[in-house]
């Protein structure tokens, strides 16, 4: 089964809406066979999409996992920007996986996700607890303004790692009612540490000029009160909201928000 095929599918059962989509409808919109369809949509169960299927109705999409994922992100993602998502299940870093990949052109707005990290880190070299399937570990990419309109900001990592942090809070405001405090490069709430961030540059030596510039943002979701490191204060958004949070909207609404933040940082403002 073409990954293609199966995300046409899940694209076709979340505008649905919940509502049902019948196997001949859906095969018919996109050119494909009534096997083909239940053929993706069983693939996508085993995915853990809760999809219900009725003689006569079709099939309706009642549950999302939580896995982060390209498919779970379509849900609030157009499908055109998952093409610079990349998700993987485990890696040391996101932000050293992007920064090679930076070192290999990858695009301006470039994410890199990972359910796991062996090897996640903070400021200072320190180490960032990244159990899998407990958080989000999301790093982004911004790439100089080949068209000369760069901001004099992207050079000031204070600035850029205060920009993320108010980025991050708001939309944690927003999706999961909590306004994190900004502490540097950490996100306390209630004093304990919910999220941490490292901005880092790839620099040119000879000019000084960066050519490319990864915030990594690290996010306690589900992290147990047993699970946490009580010498250094952390806490999660399940503690702190007492339910259990959406790590794949949460992303996806993270993404579009840097997106936002990437524009407004080149337009050279210091009042983000």
């Amino acid at each position: 089964m073409a990954n293609s095929t199966k995300d046409k599918i899940l694209g076709l059962l979340l505008r649905a809406g919940g509502n049902f989509i019948s196997g001949e409808d859906a095969g018919k919109s996109l050119g494909i066979s009534r096997s083909a369809v239940s053929t993706a949509v069983k693939a996508l169960r085993d995915d853990g999409f809760a999809i219900e299927s009725v003689t006569n109705r079709g099939y309706s999409l009642s549950k999302l996992p939580d896995n982060i994922g390209k498919g779970t992100l379509l849900a609030g993602l157009p499908p055109e920007r998952t093409d610079r998502v990349l998700c993987l299940p485990v890696t040391g870093s996101t932000n050293s996986c992007l920064m090679e990949l930076a070192q290999k052109d990858a695009p301006d707005g470039q994410v890199v996700i990972a359910e796991m990290q062996t090897a996640g880190r903070g400021r200072s070299g320190k180490s960032f607890a990244s159990p899998d399937g407990k958080g989000i570990y999301l790093s982004y990419l911004i790439r100089p303004d080949s068209g000369g309109g760069e901001s004099p900001f992207l050079n000031d990592w204070d600035f850029i790692t205060g920009a993320v942090g108010r980025t991050v809070s708001s939309v944690l405001k927003k999706l999961c009612g909590i306004s994190p405090e900004i502490s540097e490069n950490e996100l306390l709430v209630n004093n304990r540490k919910l999220c941490g961030i490292l901005t880092q540059t790839d620099m040119e030596i000879e000019s000084g000029m960066f050519r490319a510039l990864v915030t990594g943002i690290g996010i306690n979701v589900h992290q147990e009160k047993t699970e946490l490191d009580h010498k250094d204060n952390m806490t999660s958004l399940d503690i702190e909201t007492s339910r259990r949070n959406k790590r794949p909207e949460i992303t996806a609404a993270l993404i579009l928000a840097l997106d936002e933040l990437r524009l407004k940082i080149r337009q050279g403002s210091r009042g983000l």
